[in-house]
């Protein structure tokens, strides 16, 4: 029996059916895919690790093997693909496993849409500063930023008439180049773009004056951004095809990635979608009760507090907290501060001593039970 646990690998039971294998892998592959990690060795060995077991336990007649412990001990080791068979393995399966990763990312699969996602242009990330109002209640801001947009001479081809565009001789127009390398787990077959035509798969001979070759040209752009109610800080917006436009014209621009970045509020603390302040009440409203104004995200309402309210008390308000686009609201919680009053008179003072006489413990539950206690753990000889 191999030595790894691969079901442990992949955060599944021995029993999973093989939907919820492929799920498993391509939650991880995507979690620790090296693209993500640069330079992280840890996420690398991961990443290998996920996909070595993957291609045991993914495989039905592997998996039914290694359920027998009739696999070798040593998956890892030289002669082992992770790709499939002891020898190396075809474009066919590498296509295979190309098109899982693709859809495990969002891009699509195969060489064929590799090709096609290679056209994208760059994403733009923009940092917008928002008030803690304007991040609870949603808001529509103006922005201004520089991209590329294709260019309006050439429409983008890069070349001063199209008929100085001719297919690339080194990649025979498909824009990508095949490469096969000798590892320890046998011949690896990686697609590139190709290094001539910079995977467009063509080239110009003619470069348009306006842009230079480039089929872009570096624009400023104004517009209005909606910001959805309930934003928290450091969360990302994406604006889908407002970013930069792809070298070459040809394809779809990138995203526009909105930073979030919200002030803190001298009233509130946030905890997704709850709301927390504290609100300052007299001596005299804690013991006899009274109108207290409350702030909200709707505005300030009034509220009527009891007698006899303790320091530190909080009250809940449910439904007034942080209201999210999918109809979600928290609470509002409201944590009662009684403020003891300085500099009283000697008049105030008596008044306060007469007042403290005339109330015996009774009326203090709490320090009666306090003084109680005292009393049982010190008896007195």
């Amino acid at each position: 029996m191999p030595t790894k646990d691969y079901y442990k690998i992949l955060g599944v039971e021995k029993g999973a059916s093989a939907d919820e294998i492929k799920s498993a892998y391509r939650r991880l592959a995507k979690q620790y895919h090296p693209d993500l990690h640069p330079g992280d060795n840890d996420a690398a060995e991961k990443f290998k690790e996920i996909n070595e077991a993957y291609s045991v336990v993914g495989d039905a007649e592997k998996r039914a093997k290694y359920d027998r412990g009739e696999l070798d001990s040593d998956m890892g080791g030289a002669g082992y693909n992770p790709f499939g068979g002891k020898s190396g393995f075809t474009a066919t399966g590498f296509d295979d496993i190309f098109d899982m990763f693709s859809d495990a990312f969002g891009f699509g699969g195969g060489t064929r849409r590799r090709s096609a996602a290679s056209s994208v242009g760059s994403d733009i990330t923009y940092r917008v500063e928002l008030t803690f109002m304007e991040a609870v209640l949603g808001c529509t801001k103006p922005i201004t930023f520089s991209r590329m947009e294709k260019c309006p001479s050439c429409g983008g081809s890069g070349a001063k008439d199209p008929s100085h565009i001719k297919p690339c001789d080194k990649c025979g127009g498909s824009g990508q180049l095949r490469r096969v390398q000798n590892t320890i787990f046998g011949q690896q077959v990686t697609v590139v773009p190709c290094d001539k035509c910079g995977g467009r798969g063509r080239i110009v001979t003619d470069a348009c004056k306006t842009c230079g070759g480039k089929g872009a040209v570096m624009k400023n752009k104004v517009m209005n951004v909606t910001i959805p109610a309930g934003v928290e800080n450091g969360s990302v917006l994406q604006l889908t095809g407002e970013g930069n436009a792809p070298a070459g014209g040809s394809g779809r621009n990138g995203n526009l990635l909105l930073e979030i970045s919200v002030k803190p509020s001298a009233l509130f603390k946030r905890d997704g979608y709850n709301l927390y302040t504290t609100v300052p009440i007299s001596y005299y409203t804690a013991v006899c009760g009274g109108q207290i104004e409350i702030p909200s995200p709707e505005g300030v309402f009034i509220y009527n507090l009891s007698e006899g309210t303790a320091n530190g008390e909080t009250l809940r308000f449910r439904g007034k907290g942080v209201r999210s686009q999918r109809g979600v609201a928290g609470d509002l919680f409201v944590t009662v501060s009684v403020e003891v009053p300085k500099g009283v008179s000697r008049a105030q003072k008596r008044a306060l001593e007469q007042f403290e006489g005339d109330n015996n413990l009774k009326n203090y539950s709490k320090r009666k039970a306090f003084l109680d206690e005292i009393a049982k753990t010190y008896p007195k000889k």
